[in-house]
């Protein structure tokens, strides 16, 4: 069990990493206006891959294929609304600002530590109730 919870510790270390270096090196820069659309959108793109891998091998590594099947439909369905949204703003031109706001909030879901540990409370939940075994 413990070698287990190594893997989890290890996945949230990584997610905050990736989540802080992407604010750090993106969004909170004072050239961020200057990055291209397109070059955000693929930094965009870029953290969500390296979030959703880290998340998917730490808990395959845990066992638990509920928490990979989860995890990896969460992302499956919020990646489909993300390229629609991305294949608007790169051919029609720049979506509106309550679509842009949209996908901002959808990214920062996905890339954020919190549905990782969303994830991991409600197996702990589960554990403890005899739910799961």
């Amino acid at each position: 069990m413990r070698s287990k919870f190594k893997y989890i510790i290890i996945g949230v270390i990584l997610i905050l990493l990736i989540y802080t270096l992407y604010y750090k090196a993106v969004v909170y820069v004072d050239y961020f206006n200057q990055i291209p659309r397109k070059v955000r959108h693929l930094s965009r793109l870029a953290s969500i891959v390296l979030v959703y891998a880290t998340g998917y091998f730490t808990y395959k590594k845990n066992g638990i294929k509920w928490m990979t099947d989860l995890w990896k439909v969460v992302y499956l369905v919020t990646i489909i609304l993300l390229v629609f949204i991305g294949l608007y703003d790169w051919s029609l031109g720049p979506a509106s600002m309550q679509i842009r706001n949209i996908a901002k909030t959808l990214h920062e879901f996905l890339i954020s530590p919190i549905l990782y540990l969303g994830i991991v409370i409600i197996n702990h939940i589960l554990v403890k109730s005899g739910s799961l075994s």
